[in-house]
């Protein structure tokens, strides 16, 4: 039976993989769907996880409101047709004492974008004729240290607090790769890897654990405080994580989640990026109000070679999206994860 599971969740984790591609900066929250704030190590103990997220954009909206490409024409000089992308994070966390862990995040991030832009000339239909165009960017993130605090914990309830900080080791001056003949100009701030600033990470986080259950709660936020030297700044961001998890097999959890964003606009402007290009080159056009829904799957070894070892996976659908500006909406997100413990 343990062998069929086995088996099982490996499929899933392929058919989850092999799902399209990606996500943009609407978004710009890419939540690890392994809730890791209030799950702390023992004194002693080391985690080491490695995740990868796929997640894809399409269609245009403003507010809740689809904008067609002829409208996005009227101001800006190409169309977003959709969008694709792939992260790897990698997470180690130690913990000093049974209530005093240490966490750090490394990410590397792959984008690619597709665009529709108006060509110079007119069809025999008297309409613009238009092109397509393709434009990529990939490279490691912004590196993420968090310490985590257990407040409180008696009964099955537990409460913890972390305060993180984020090091600009993303670019914020990566160019433009395109197949056609602007090749060159700088890429628009979504498709940046960093933020260019020290950033703070606090947050938050409840649980309620029982044998077979257990209840979650968590609030984080990304807070920009400073401008980069590019002269802009990311919006802020605040999330709240709620998820419930069952064991309903042996040593096989599932989850469910719901995660709702809030972020801003972007401060501030890029003066080498030109905000006609697209609704991305314009810093109006980033932040809003953002409800996801999770399902998840665990398994976790308890002997063998794998003990100690955990697989999951989880899909992630919109519930609820509220764009300030023109900005490309999420279809999906998927992740698959390997957590190691010693």
């Amino acid at each position: 039976m343990k062998r069929l599971l086995v088996l099982f969740l490996v499929m899933l984790c392929y058919a989850v993989n092999s799902f399209s591609q990606s996500e943009t900066m609407h978004c710009c929250t890419m939540n690890s769907s392994t809730i890791l704030n209030g799950h702390q190590t023992q004194a002693g103990m080391w985690m080491f996880s490695y995740s990868y997220m796929n997640s894809f954009l399409k269609n245009n909206y403003t507010g809740t409101t689809k904008v067609s490409d002829q409208s996005i024409f009227e101001k800006y000089l190409t169309s977003p047709v959709n969008m694709h992308m792939d992260m790897h994070m990698l997470t180690g966390m130690y913990g000093f004492s049974n209530n005093l862990s240490l966490m750090v995040m490394l990410d590397y991030n792959y984008m690619n974008m597709e665009m529709k832009m108006l060509g110079g000339g007119m069809n025999m239909g008297m309409r613009p004729s238009l092109m397509s165009m393709k434009s990529t960017s990939h490279g490691f993130g912004d590196t993420k240290i968090s310490g985590l605090y257990k407040l409180y914990s008696t009964n099955g309830h537990s409460l913890s607090a972390d305060i993180g900080f984020s090091l600009p080791t993303g670019s914020i001056h990566k160019t433009e790769k395109v197949d056609i003949s602007h090749f060159g100009e700088k890429e628009v701030y979504m498709m940046q890897t960093g933020s260019g600033t020290v950033d703070w990470l606090p947050g938050i986080s409840y649980i309620y654990q029982q044998t077979k259950y257990s209840l979650g709660a968590e609030t984080t936020a990304l807070i920009h405080p400073y401008f980069n030297r590019m002269g802009y700044k990311l919006g802020n961001e605040f999330s709240v994580n709620a998820w419930t998890t069952y064991e309903w097999l042996q040593n096989t959890t599932v989850t469910l989640r719901l995660n709702y964003t809030s972020s801003g606009k972007i401060q501030g402007y890029d003066p080498d990026i030109s905000a006609v290009l697209e609704p991305a080159a314009d810093p109006q056009n980033y932040g809003g109000s953002f409800l996801k829904g999770y399902l998840g799957l665990a398994y976790y070894f308890t002997e063998g070679s794998l003990k100690h070892t955990k697989i999951g996976a989880e899909f992630g659908l919109p519930v609820y999206q509220y764009f300030n500006g023109i900005q490309t909406a999420s279809i999906y997100n998927a992740m698959i994860s390997w957590t190691l413990m010693f």
